[in-house]
């Protein structure tokens, strides 16, 4: 008898405690507000096109392009597989936030309506003159526009000294890879895409040659110059899609990670003289060289022992990938321990973001899917994946908790961006559906807990302060992010620092480390706000 009364009491502890540490989890939803908001845009390709660039779809970014202290929205379309004469061409759309939970189509205003087909974009600073200017990457031509300050741009691909490459341009990174104040940027390209199909052939990535990848030297004047061979830095005609930059190995610079479709992953590892080491050649293994078709990228330090992690998302039958960054130069696969290995597979998984949902000060795990082969599948979309961090090294498959299951069909998932838009001090999500509307989710719940967000301004750093390492410190807790422009599936996160502080009422102390080396501290500081820091210069 007491045995038994033992063990129940036993299971009635345990499921109290269940119920404690998941009580914000059983709050949160997510709810689709894209129509509600004023986001009225439509994806102009689909799997039924059977043209590659119009069926891998394209990403989003968010930026406060207009300076107003919302962050806006940018959007890149596909276009028009074989127009009719005199067809008005669809293209891609910049929304402005109103800062009352809607949008505003500034498109033709901003002068950014691209006709191409699009891919990927991010926006940064690249002049250092105080506001956002935007790169896209096409299938054939990319655009560089130049914000003239008025919240209108100017068409400059040229007059940056010709960054606009004819390939087939698909994820971007900027980032001060040399530390001298000024980014450079990193275009990924995909395949040589030589033939197009007739009737009713379909090709595949595979049936191609890959292209090679670029990297711009930003001379400080406003132009840039190819160093892709010096820097070596080519990607090696891989076929890539998913491009990010992180400080992976704590060296004060900034390393790249390129996720290819069908051949090995690349990350350079930055040598501090503007050359890269591919570290999964046999002589400078990081182990992070799979060979599958990789497609997103996520970067974060989702186990908070100060290293930088990383997420890759796959095709459908081969699973996505969590590494463990060891602290060594070199990371473990923990796919099946940490449980996100089952969690793609039969899914081909696009944009990824690890961000904190629920402020509880542990990175949880988002990705979109969506099917590519339009001869196999009768229902192109699938369902999206949200993973809470169990803060044991696991998660847990909770979509269906938080409302991602409502939609009467699943969305043709590629581009993922996130970005607290209403500024309620949670993050909101925002995907792109290939042929189809995106999804903007709003986070409803995640601002239970305690939270505290960081922009970043350079002065001797790049103004944006890309790159800036950031450790929050609140208790036990030690978090860090890192300030980035590109990332995810062809899309660009908020350039913000988003960081949950569970029930912390104060954050004992901000570790503020520069591109240019400053250091700065910053203590005692109240939660709940956004806290612009400016770079301190003696």
């Amino acid at each position: 008898m007491l045995k038994r009364a033992l063990f129940i009491y036993t299971n009635i502890l345990f499921f109290c405690i269940f119920l404690v540490c998941n009580v914000n989890t059983a709050e949160i939803h997510f709810i689709d507000v894209t129509e509600a908001s004023g986001i009225h845009f439509q994806h102009a390709g689909g799997i039924d096109h059977r043209v590659v660039p119009a069926l891998v779809g394209s990403g989003a970014a968010w930026r406060d392009y207009d300076n107003n202290g919302t962050l806006d929205l940018y959007i890149v379309n596909s276009t028009a597989v074989r127009p009719e004469p005199n067809t008005i061409l669809p293209t891609n759309i910049l929304y402005r936030n109103n800062g009352d939970g809607t949008f505003t189509d500034m498109t033709d205003n901003a002068g950014v309506g691209d006709i191409g087909w699009g891919m990927g974009c991010a926006f940064a600073d690249y002049d250092n003159d105080g506001d956002a200017d935007l790169y896209v990457t096409n299938y054939k031509e990319n655009v560089f526009y130049l914000n003239k300050g008025d919240a209108t741009f100017k068409k400059f691909t040229s007059g940056a000294g010709g960054i606009g490459h004819k390939g087939f341009g698909s994820g971007i990174a900027w980032g001060d890879f040399d530390s001298d104040g000024f980014l450079e940027l990193y275009v990924g390209n995909y395949i040589e895409y030589t033939k197009v199909p007739q009737g009713d052939e379909v090709f595949f990535p595979y049936d191609f040659f890959g292209q090679t990848n670029l990297l711009y030297l930003n001379k400080g004047d406003g132009s840039f110059i190819d160093i892709t061979d010096s820097a070596k830095a080519n990607g090696g005609f891989h076929l890539t899609l998913g491009v990010a930059a992180a400080d992976y190995d704590n060296d004060d610079d900034l390393d790249i990670y390129i996720a290819n479709d069908s051949d090995q992953n690349i990350l350079y590892r930055n040598d501090a003289e503007m050359t890269f080491t591919n570290t999964n050649q046999p002589n400078a293994r990081s182990r992070t060289g799979d060979i599958r078709s990789g497609m997103g990228i996520a970067w974060g330090d989702y186990d908070n022992d100060g290293a930088l992690d990383l997420f890759v998302t796959n095709w459908l039958d081969e699973n996505n990938v969590l590494y463990r960054n060891n602290g060594d130069g070199t990371f473990t696969d923990v796919s099946a321990k940490s449980g996100v290995f089952e969690s793609g597979l039969g899914k081909t998984c696009w944009g990824t973001v690890l961000f904190d949902m629920d402020n509880d000060a542990d990175l949880d795990l988002f990705f979109s899917a969506g099917h590519i082969d339009p001869a196999t599948w009768e229902n192109h979309g699938q369902q999206d994946v949200l993973m809470q961090n169990n803060g044991d090294g696991t998660f847990t498959d909770i979509s269906e908790q938080t409302g991602l299951r409502q939609f009467e069909s699943p969305g043709v998932g590629r581009g993922v961006a996130a970005a607290d838009y209403d500024a309620d001090g949670d993050l909101d999500l925002f995907i792109v559906n290939s042929g189809e509307k995106p999804r903007l989710l709003q986070n409803k719940g995640g601002n239970k807990l305690n939270w505290l967000h960081i922009r970043t301004v350079g002065v001797e750093s790049n103004r944006d302060g890309i790159g800036t390492r950031i450790k929050v410190i609140t208790g036990d807790t030690h978090q860090i992010r890192e300030v980035a422009s590109g990332s995810s599936y062809l899309s660009q996160h908020s350039p913000e620092v988003e960081f949950g502080l569970g029930n912390h009422k104060i954050v004992d102390k901000i570790i503020m480390k520069w591109p240019s080396g400053t250091e700065q501290t910053l203590t005692n500081i109240a939660v709940n706000q956004m806290l612009i820091i400016t770079e301190k210069v003696d």
